[in-house]
């Protein structure tokens, strides 16, 4: 037989006002019996097929009654009449809650089974491709070529938490109550409101975190290792695990956002990976041409032809282009 419920917090969460601790004693009562759960989900499931809150939104409470009523009238035996008004008495009033739960945006702290945390949002760019997108708290996000975003639908709702492969820059929006965390690896970082680059191809050994403006929370497997402020980047080398940490101009390292590309001292294999994302091709270099030049110079609207020629000055070296497949073979 279901517990007896907490029917004073299920008045509170029906207006809103119910404390953390408060939602965790509806948890814990909701472990307390399988009846207890059986009970909710009756309610969810009529609530979510029934027309009792179309928007706007106008509550019809004598039309919900007749729902559940007959619902669990058809359930119960005739002869178990005072179990039955038990039930209905429970029934009616776990209706209410699941109504101003809904409203109220905290459903998933009673039902074991969150319809929205299986459900995500994701943007893709492809490569030679770039975008800019705004997130439901504020926060606004550059996305890099070929990059992946992904976030729940109910982002911001409790926590503000991301997933992001490839490279972005972001400028989040201010909030001391909610953490903002960007999973990208093995480095996570930790926000509540600052703008900064996360760098992160799954093809390139090194992934790195560079502070524009704030305060930047550096985590590996959920522990704070480092906070990086403005001008301050850190690394990883995915190969070693080791993490460094160093001074770069974030304005240099996140240019590709204002359609610009800048090269200091970068090596020749570097060079090339970016110019396969900045143009959406594949290059192949010539296994000899790795590790033995650097390059410094700036692209913006250059055709990539333009770029290959502008290289061959400093490094003498033939191509050849078929379709999105480049050949760079060393001509010394």
């Amino acid at each position: 037989m279901a517990q007896k419920a907490p029917w004073d917090i299920f008045f509170k969460c029906f207006q809103n006002h119910a404390t953390p601790e408060e939602l965790d004693e509806i948890k814990n009562w909701l472990g307390k019996d399988s009846e207890n759960q059986k009970m909710l989900d009756e309610i969810y499931n009529i609530f979510s097929i029934s027309t009792v809150l179309p928007p706007p939104l106008n509550l019809d409470t004598k039309k919900a009654w007749n729902k559940i009523d007959q619902k669990i009238s058809s359930k119960i035996p005739s002869s178990s009449k005072y179990f039955s008004f038990k039930i209905k008495y429970a029934v009616t009033i776990a209706a209410v809650l699941v109504i101003g739960l809904l409203l109220g945006g905290i459903i998933d702290n009673l039902l074991r089974t969150n319809r929205l945390s299986n459900q995500f949002t994701e943007i893709v760019t492809l490569p030679g491709q770039k975008t800019s997108i705004t997130l439901p708290d504020g926060s606004k996000v550059w996305l890099n070529s070929a990059s992946i975003l992904k976030y729940p639908i109910d982002f911001n709702a409790r926590k503000r938490e991301i997933t992001l492969t490839g490279e972005a820059f972001f400028d989040v929006h201010k909030d001391k109550s909610k953490r903002f965390r960007v999973k990208c690896g093995n480095l996570d970082v930790d926000v509540y409101g600052t703008s900064f680059n996360v760098k992160n191809y799954p093809d390139v050994c090194l992934q790195e975190v560079t502070v524009a403006e704030g305060i930047v929370g550096i985590t590996n497997n959920l522990k704070e290792i480092k906070q990086l402020r403005k001008g301050e980047q850190a690394t990883l080398n995915k190969t070693s695990g080791e993490v460094t940490f160093g001074k770069e101009n974030p304005d240099i390292v996140s240019a590709w956002k204002n359609n610009e590309l800048i090269f200091r001292n970068t090596t020749i294999d570097e060079v090339f990976k970016s110019l396969e994302s900045w143009y959406g091709v594949k290059i192949t270099i010539d296994k000899e041409m790795i590790g033995g030049h650097n390059y410094t110079f700036k692209i913006k609207t250059e055709s990539f032809k333009e770029v290959l020629e502008m290289i061959q000055v400093m490094t003498p070296f033939d191509y050849k282009i078929n379709g999105k497949d480049v050949e760079i073979k060393y001509n010394n």
